[in-house]
């Protein structure tokens, strides 16, 4: 009998350790869910384990335009195979997560001469965010790295890339800001044609404040450094910074204390610093204008903390620095190597299979056409002249004696 009830007696604390060890892992695993391309496989336990019941992944990845949103197991499992996206490559975002859940940042610069026209057009270009009037030729801020945004991102230990989006704290709930959020009144919303950029700019026209935010509070302290270091924000109607803030600043707000003019400086700061002469961003992009860069050499000089983005041409678009979160105050910290999920998944340079990274100044000699009014200098008009004298000459001589006929005096000629 008593051996009956130190054995029941041990069974008990058996069971009692592993209950307490199982909330230990349940504990671990909201912060291990993220790491790993499991957590885009949501189902019932993954999104039990990460609180993130009625969560919603986008799969258009970086582009904007509206698409199939799926929850659950069914982003996984319910395609046929030739019309499955692996989530080894899934490249997208997580819409309506909690504030400040995300394990590193990503401070994204473009470069303005890959990106922008050579003059600003405030009706053509005006949902191209990253161009303004600032970014014309000729402008302080056209041929340096730009600010693009900075970026709460997901640990990643597979082959893709992700991050919080439209976010919600006990502050403000952000997801509204996204293009499903249907603040827009406008009709006809749901067309394929109809994106993110529409969206924004349709809650700019009217007026909603929810998602707007007071470029007079936020942008004229920092006017002349935005005119350098980040032209595009001074877009009209303000659609790169509140972009930028509901998708991205949302997603770790409470770190800058719900202050969007402390987040601008935060960013303004960064981009000052790792493009200032000296940085490897400044020795190894900004001295190379002009010119071209072998990739697999750049990406080595930059110690693997950059993810390197080009078009078609292998011309630079855009560089993402990758930059610790501190574990303390949960600001940016220092650069760190870019987890090789994200590079994997993002480097398009390395997609594009381009050998040498080309960083173009082509608009410096589209500056001297301007400059000139394209008007030619008066020597080649008199050589256009002379020459077609010449060929008419030629002609006339040909014909013999009707060439005489046009140099008769007028008297003769009856």
């Amino acid at each position: 009998m008593v051996l009956f009830k130190q054995i029941s007696c041990l069974l008990c604390v058996i069971f009692f350790l592993l209950i307490d060890y199982c909330f230990a892992r349940l504990s671990d695993a909201t912060f291990d869910c993220l790491i790993g391309p499991n957590f885009w496989c949501l189902n019932d336990t993954t999104e039990l384990l990460c609180d993130m019941n009625n969560k919603s992944i986008g799969l258009c990845g970086y582009t904007n335009k509206r698409c199939k949103i799926e929850t659950g197991d069914d982003f996984c499992k319910s395609k046929s195979p030739d019309q499955e996206q692996s989530p080894f490559e899934f490249n997208g975002g997580l819409t309506g997560v909690n504030d400040n859940y995300f394990s590193y940042y990503i401070l994204s610069l473009y470069w303005p001469p890959s990106t922008c026209p050579l003059i600003y057009n405030e009706t053509n270009n005006l949902l191209s965010y990253f161009c303004s009037p600032h970014t014309n030729v000729g402008e302080p801020g056209r041929e340096r790295l730009a600010l693009h945004g900075l970026w709460p991102t997901f640990s990643t230990s597979g082959n893709y890339q992700g991050w919080p989006q439209f976010c919600s704290s006990t502050y403000k709930d952000w997801s509204y800001c996204h293009i499903d959020g249907n603040l827009c009144p406008w009709t006809n919303t749901t067309g394929h044609g109809f994106t993110q950029a529409h969206y924004e700019y349709c809650l700019s026209r009217e007026n909603i404040q929810q998602c707007l935010v007071d470029a007079t509070e936020v942008l004229e302290p920092e006017q002349e450094r935005l005119k350098i270091l980040a032209p595009g924000y001074l877009n009209q109607f303000n659609l790169f910074i509140n972009h930028e803030w509901t998708k991205h600043g949302s997603c770790c707000s409470g770190t800058f204390d719900n202050n969007i003019s402390h987040y601008l400086t935060a960013m303004l700061d960064l981009t000052d610093t790792v493009t200032r002469p000296g940085s490897l961003i400044y020795e190894y992009i900004q001295r190379y204008a002009g010119e071209k860069i072998g990739l697999t050499y750049l990406i080595s000089m930059l110690n693997q903390t950059s993810i390197i983005n080009c078009n078609s041409k292998c011309e630079l678009e855009e560089l993402q620095i990758c930059i610790d979160r501190d574990q303390n105050t949960g600001l940016p910290n220092k650069l760190i190597p870019c987890p090789l999920g994200a590079r994997n998944t993002s480097d398009s340079c390395r997609k594009a299979r381009c050998e040498y990274v080309s960083i173009p100044l082509r608009n410096r000699l589209e500056l001297n056409i301007i400059n000139q009014d394209y008007v030619p200098k008066i020597w080649t008009i008199l050589i256009r002249v002379i020459f077609v004298l010449l060929v008419l000459k030629l002609v006339l001589v040909s014909f013999g004696g009707s060439y005489n006929i046009f140099f008769l005096p007028s008297s003769q000629l009856y």
